[in-house]
């Protein structure tokens, strides 16, 4: 009897997670991995600490080679294969090979897509030159590296969410004379305006040009070589090196012409146990979208955790062929934290603006203290707590402060999941000592305020 095949489109985070867990799951499948690109698995998160010089080399970025993948999980993986065509009904996949240019069909029995997402490129930017760069895959990075090996006199970065901000901070660690462009301020979504101006003042003092421009354009010399940006405001700034960071789409173009349900936010549709609108095919990572846990609104996660832990439970499902139980996914907290240097920026759930715009009636408190006791080292911290009125239920939360500022961003996404409450985070029992917590914790000062609020 022909074992069952299954087929994954998609390679490094979510993909070889689920080849993982489907391999555990049912180890007499068959599994196939197919990757567009050349890489399978690495650590994309740290790839800005290659072009700071933090990691000395592209090869400590990579988790599993294609052959050390295919060894260790007894997976077939096919590097440079772009699945161009699914076909549902026959359960058939039509496959480029991207080394001979040749096509074939290969027949699938269930399907796991994890596509991932690009960059997105504003159709104005979209310019062909050696100099104009995004930071999304190995390759990215390594372009990037080579890059500045040459002699990089002033790098315009355009866009300030996280990869903007990383490669911002990147390029400062490689002496590269560097200015941002945030034209809608700092991990837009993330971030209210008044957290984001922490991190405009502490860029700036870095010798970091922030401008809150939008770049619309890209100049050009006659050898293609980039002279300059210019910007929504009329202006142009010189510059020999550019990255384009403004924000991620999903690669759903395969699975919506296979007629899977593409979802609001342009993520391919799943049900909590990542399968999709099409009979045997699931999808997990950054190309699907699932619920959020605070108001179920339907959205995209392109986080390193969600796309492993969606990918593990894409596979285990789609391995399991009915037996034992579905793995399922809960709803999902947003919850991320960068850091620049010595200062460290977190989030977690819902702004009051962005709550606001979806007609929520909501407050919010910020408050300035200390990481630990004015009598010991410590630094500021500035948070941010947003809740609902009527329930006093949090929502979101934000900070950026010094050293030993983030963690604390885990105690409110905590909260959010346990539907906790600001009397839930103002009676929990903080520890005091006094080198590493000040005797009122920041979170515990911003819930009295929030408690003000409710009351007045």
């Amino acid at each position: 009897m022909k074992p069952t095949h299954l087929v994954i489109i998609g390679g490094v985070a979510a993909g070889p997670a689920a080849a993982a867990e489907a391999r555990r799951t049912n180890p007499d499948l068959r599994i196939s991995l197919f990757e567009s690109g050349p890489d399978i698995s690495y650590s994309a998160c740290e790839m800005p600490h290659l072009i700071s010089g933090h990691i000395s080399s592209l090869q400590k970025l990579v988790r599993f080679t294609p052959h050390a993948f295919a060894a260790k999980q007894g997976v077939d993986v096919f590097t440079l294969h772009t699945v161009v065509g699914i076909d549902v009904e026959k359960r058939k996949l039509t496959v480029l090979n991207r080394r001979t240019n040749a096509t074939s069909v290969v027949g699938y029995d269930r399907l796991v897509i994890a596509t991932g997402a690009t960059a997105r490129v504003p159709e104005n930017l979209s310019i062909s030159s050696p100099d104009l760069y995004v930071l999304r895959t190995l390759q990215d990075v390594k372009r990037i590296d080579q890059a500045l090996t040459k002699d990089v006199k002033h790098a315009v970065v355009m866009g300030s969410g996280y990869v903007g901000l990383d490669a911002v901070w990147a390029l400062h660690l490689r002496g590269v004379r560097t200015t941002i462009l945030a034209p809608s301020g700092f991990l837009t979504g993330g971030l209210s305006p008044e957290m984001g101006s922490f991190i405009k003042t502490y860029l700036r003092s870095k010798g970091i040009g922030v401008r809150e421009e939008r770049g619309v354009g890209i100049e050009k010399a006659g050898d293609g070589k980039i002279i300059a940006v210019l910007t929504d405001q009329g202006e142009k700034i010189g510059c020999d090196f550019a990255l384009i960071a403004t924000g991620t789409k999903p690669v759903v173009e395969l699975a919506l012409a296979a007629g899977l349900k593409i979802g609001p936010s342009g993520g391919i549709r799943v049900d909590k146990h990542l399968k999709t609108s099409v009979n045997g095919v699931w999808a997990c990572g950054d190309c699907i979208e699932r619920p959020e846990m605070v108001f179920a609104e339907s959205v995209r996660m392109p986080l390193s955790l969600h796309a492993f832990r969606s990918g593990r439970i894409a596979g285990r499902n789609a391995a399991r062929g009915g037996r034992g139980r579905a793995a399922s996914m809960s709803p999902s907290v947003h919850a991320a934290a960068i850091g620049l240097g010595d200062l460290e920026i977190g989030h977690t759930g819902w702004t009051k603006e962005a709550a606001t715009a979806l007609g929520k009636n909501v407050i919010s408190a910020q408050a300035t203290h200390r990481t630990a006791s004015s009598l010991s080292e410590h630094y500021p911290i500035h948070v941010e707590l947003v809740a609902e009125q009527d329930s006093g239920r949090i929502i979101g939360g934000q900070i950026v402060g010094g050293p030993g500022s983030v963690g604390r961003i885990n105690v409110i996404t905590s909260l959010i999941r346990l539907k906790g409450t600001i009397d839930n985070l103002y009676e929990l029992d903080f520890v005091y000592a006094p080198t590493l917590a000040p005797a009122h914790d920041p979170l515990f000062v911003t819930a009295r305020l929030l408690q003000k609020k409710r009351t007045v």
